[in-house]
């Protein structure tokens, strides 16, 4: 039998085990928390790709993730999403209390990591999701050794203008040619401006064809 995507996944990245076994049944409460997770760039960009391999660098509590490894499931494709997140939270929320909250801290450490596989477990995609619980900088270094260039890459990172500029060096290096970048908090009314200007300025001297953005994502194609 051939292995699958998730199996080579799980295979490379931890060593064979599966990240999610053994997680207490109704121990952590599922919260689906996400922003803008459905956007039809992710649909549709995976029915004209069916891609194997998807990474996604910020994933919170997974919304997009899951929206995309049901995609993979419902139309029959053999891939995996690796999710790559600290689940420290970002900047915002520890300067903002409010925010702050959604951290569900335990003990001075947040838990987002166990409310995230509560969240893929609750909606049976196990076998879809691979999760890198790393830096953005160690992840990219990991999936660039040790998995195959990626078919779609979905970027949700920090919204700073470094952050953004760094992150689209280091992803956009482990998408594979034909293959389709997408990237949030992209806005033209001045919302997270750094995200658009760090992303104008990284394309303006990156070869790619067919960008396009809508509703606080753009995605393009790199050659």
């Amino acid at each position: 039998m051939a292995e699958t995507a998730v199996c080579r996944a799980r295979t490379a990245l931890w060593h064979g085990a599966d990240p999610f076994q053994g997680l207490p049944t109704g121990l952590f409460q599922v919260d689906i928390q996400g922003w803008n997770s459905d956007h039809r760039y992710l649909s549709d960009t995976i029915e004209r790709l069916r891609p194997s391999l998807i990474v996604e660098m910020g994933v919170w509590k997974g919304a997009s993730t899951l929206f995309m490894a049901g995609k993979l499931r419902d139309h029959g494709i053999d891939g995996v999403v690796i999710a790559v997140d600290t689940w420290l939270g970002s900047s915002e929320h520890w300067l903002f209390p409010e925010l702050g909250a959604d951290l569900s801290m335990d003990r001075g450490y947040p838990r987002l990591f166990d409310k995230f596989s509560a969240n893929v477990v609750a909606c049976g995609l196990n076998d879809y999701v691979v999760p890198l619980p790393l830096d953005s900088a160690s992840a990219a270094t990991v999936v660039q050794h040790r998995l195959p260039p990626a078919d779609m890459i979905h970027l949700d990172g920090g919204h700073d203008r470094a952050s953004v500029v760094f992150d689209l060096m280091k992803w956009w290096a482990i998408l594979r040619p034909g293959g389709t970048f997408i990237g949030d908090d992209y806005y033209n009314d001045g919302h997270w401006p750094d995200v658009k200007l760090a992303t104008d300025s990284f394309l303006a001297r990156t070869p790619h064809e067919g960008f396009e953005h809508e509703n606080g994502k753009w995605r393009a194609v790199k050659t």
